[in-house]
């Protein structure tokens, strides 16, 4: 740190005002927790502008977070006391501020991880409810505080619980994660403790509560600062890595009983005579069932791109992306049926033998040979008319597919002008020709006998081509 004197600066004054808070009066705990805050907002404003375009929005939320925490610390200072409702409401908003911070960072950095890091949300929130069932809410049902308040102190900790489940997703996905992202997980850590510390023994965020649970929030606006004012704070905000996700069906399992916890437990309340909790089933519900939701849509779009995925890869050549000998034969049966049932156009098939190719792949190695194979490819498919189709048969050879009157002469014409120029390969260029074979359908071949006069006739070009 002492590299960075302004973070020296930082934590000097923030640790001060920090240790101070135990031996400070109600009055005084005020004001030092609206100094602290202060002093995180104004780190984290001094970081825009060292970060970049987009990479800002996290830092903007989570300064819109802070200002709200600063102006309900304000209000408790000017009136000498907690305002209760009002300052829950704040709280509340501020954390929902802080939540979009955290979406926009998880935005950016776990782009490549978005199911993963919803997933990871639901189990925290899912957490969370079960902690509020168990611990906080039969004290605040003790203490008689109303279905309204309780909403609020709910969402508030169910809206951390999600943020602080999505961080640490982050930060375990990484060997090595940037230490702002750490500093920022573990200001949610303690302001998720104080706060259900808080609501435990006064239900309320903001009733006067002990100096010792106030430091935890102290400390809480510390670690937002400092991470703010490291210099690699702008890390936070570049993409992570792509993890392996979990099969399909298992996902969906959990997803499901993720869905199911809070009406469960629900359920068990009411048979064991215990009071009924509002807000529970209507906040947990919502924000799980709103998270499924998004992750169940996700699901379905990635198993469809899957499919889309392995439906190509079958019918398509992997080096070139042309359609393979497969997807050729499904194309030229079709277009003979049509040929067939409508009595026209005449089926054109053009079989193409590159000449030169192997003596490239023989002097420069297999791998300039796939460099010149899919530079063949893109000639040939660039430029050919719609309904065309050009394919990989196999090795250097490929077939053209067209109908209609003049189709043959377009695509030797095609063919000649696609290889006319040199080809780059590895670093120098080279020429290649092709033999090319034309048969036409005349209505009455099938797909077999069409491509094997077509391979004759290239034969015997190519022939003719060696005795000239």
């Amino acid at each position: 740190m002492t590299r960075f004197p302004g973070v020296s600066v930082y934590l000097a004054v923030t640790g001060a005002l920090t240790a101070a808070m135990p031996l400070a009066s109600p009055a005084g705990r005020h004001l030092l927790m609206l100094l602290v805050s202060v002093v995180a907002l104004a780190a984290v404003l001094g970081v825009l502008p060292r970060v970049a375009g987009a990479e800002r929005y996290p830092y903007r939320f989570l300064a819109l977070g802070l200002g709200w925490l600063v102006v309900a610390n304000a209000i408790s200072l000017s009136t000498g006391h907690p305002r209760g409702a009002v300052g829950d409401v704040l709280v509340a908003i501020s954390h929902v501020h802080l939540l979009v911070a955290a979406v926009s960072l998880v935005l950016r950095r776990g782009r490549n991880d978005v199911g993963g890091l919803i997933d990871s949300s639901v189990v925290a929130i899912v957490v969370a409810a079960l902690t509020w069932t168990a611990l906080l809410q039969p004290g605040l049902n003790a203490a008689e505080i109303v279905v309204g308040r309780q909403t609020i102190l709910l969402t508030t900790v169910l809206l951390l619980a999600g943020v602080l489940g999505a961080l640490l997703r982050l930060v375990l996905m990484v060997r090595r994660p940037p230490l702002p992202l750490v500093l920022l997980t573990g200001a949610i850590v303690l302001d998720l403790t104080g706060t259900t510390a808080a609501v435990t023994a006064t239900g309320s965020i903001t009733a006067t509560s002990s100096a010792w649970r106030e430091m935890l929030f102290m400390v809480c606006y510390l670690l937002v600062g400092l991470a703010a004012m490291l210099p690699s704070a702008h890390r936070m905000a570049q993409p992570g890595p792509t993890p392996k996700e979990r099969p399909f069906r298992k996902r969906v399992i959990f997803l499901t009983a993720a869905v199911t916890v809070v009406p469960l437990v629900s359920a068990i309340r009411e048979l064991l005579g215990v009071r009924g909790d509002t807000a529970l089933l209507t906040v947990g519900n919502l924000l799980i069932v709103v998270l499924v939701a998004i992750r169940v849509s996700r699901l379905a779009d990635q198993r469809e791109q899957a499919e889309a995925r392995m439906r190509h890869q079958a019918t398509h050549d992997l080096l070139t992306g042309l359609p393979n000998r497969a997807e050729l034969w499904t194309r030229l049966d079709a277009a003979l049926a049509r040929e067939r049932t409508s009595g026209g156009p005449e089926v054109v098939l053009l079989f193409c033998d590159l000449n030169g190719f192997k003596e490239v792949n023989d002097r420069l190695g297999h791998l300039a040979g796939d460099q010149l194979l899919a530079e063949v490819a893109d000639r040939l498919r660039a430029g050919l008319a719609p309904g065309d189709t050009v394919a990989r048969y196999g090795g250097d050879e490929f077939v053209l597919l067209s109908a209609g009157e003049g189709a043959d002469r377009r695509l030797e014409d095609h063919v000649r002008v696609a290889l006319s120029a040199p080809v780059p390969v590895m670093t120098e260029w080279v020429r290649v020709g092709a033999s090319v074979g034309t048969a036409r359908s005349g209505g009455g071949l099938d797909a077999d006998e069409l491509i094997r006069r077509a391979d004759q006739a290239m034969y015997r070009e190519k022939a003719s081509s060696r005795v000239a």
